[in-house]
């Protein structure tokens, strides 16, 4: 196990460990991606990289689904999930090795800002892993930061010091479909205009992003470009 993650929830995520911030985060996880979650609440659902345990709690105690786990290399962080779900989540030294010995098991599996952290040449190897361990049409979905945000783009790559890779639209959607995915659907994952403040701070956002990708077409006036901060995808293993 990584000797960088030891302590990462507290040395680095120490700013969103309130109650308040994890219940919050999570709520904005299934706005952002919950309409690729399974209608069947018995479906197996895996998160790798789970930290606090908020997303795992509220899909479990919120939104009633009985078969959520988790799997990370962070003792601290298993045992973070295991205070909120009792023995839901599993450490693994080896996250490729945990998910091989688990063919075809799970219906869905979330990946969220944890493939930032994986180095290139590990990337494809554990998105193949992923696929295998997913029934057939089961689904992985994908959070990261998009590296080409016009504001915070380059911070948000590099202010983690175990921020191995960054991703744009493109590049995202080009690493799953070389894992195998068959179906890859990217999108922007914007903050939600839950109340007035955060209308504001999204309106603003719109037009800055608007004015950048303006700009950005002088230069490549025929790519596609997502500028949202945050960059969501769904994959899905048909068979």
């Amino acid at each position: 196990m990584s000797a960088h993650y030891d302590r990462y929830l507290t040395q680095h995520l120490s700013h969103v460990s309130r109650p308040g911030a994890v219940e919050r985060n999570a709520i904005f996880v299934l706005e952002h991606h919950g309409r690729h979650f399974p209608s069947d609440r018995n479906a197996a659902i895996l998160e790798i990289g789970p930290g606090f345990g908020g997303l795992i709690d509220c899909l479990h105690n919120r939104c009633g689904y009985r078969n959520v786990s988790g799997v990370d290399i962070s003792r601290e962080a298993v045992e973070a999930s295991n205070r909120v779900l009792t023995s839901s989540t599993e450490l693994a030294e080896n996250t490729v090795e945990f998910l091989e010995h688990r063919p075809e098991q799970f219906d869905m599996v979330l990946m969220l800002h944890v493939l930032e952290h994986v180095a290139e040449q590990n990337a494809i190897p554990l998105l193949e892993a992923v696929r295998g361990a997913l029934k057939a049409n089961g689904k992985l979905v994908v959070e990261v930061p998009n590296a080409i945000h016009p504001v915070a783009g380059a911070y948000n790559r590099y202010f983690d010091f175990t921020h191995k890779m960054g991703f744009t639209d493109r590049s995202l959607e080009f690493v799953l479909r070389s894992a195998g995915f068959d179906e890859v659907t990217i999108y922007g994952c914007r903050i939600p205009r839950k109340n007035p403040a955060r209308l504001i701070q999204r309106t603003a956002q719109d037009l800055m992003e608007l004015l950048a990708a303006v700009r950005l077409r002088l230069y490549l006036p025929k790519q596609p470009l997502n500028l949202a901060l945050t960059l969501g995808a769904c994959a899905m293993k048909r068979f």
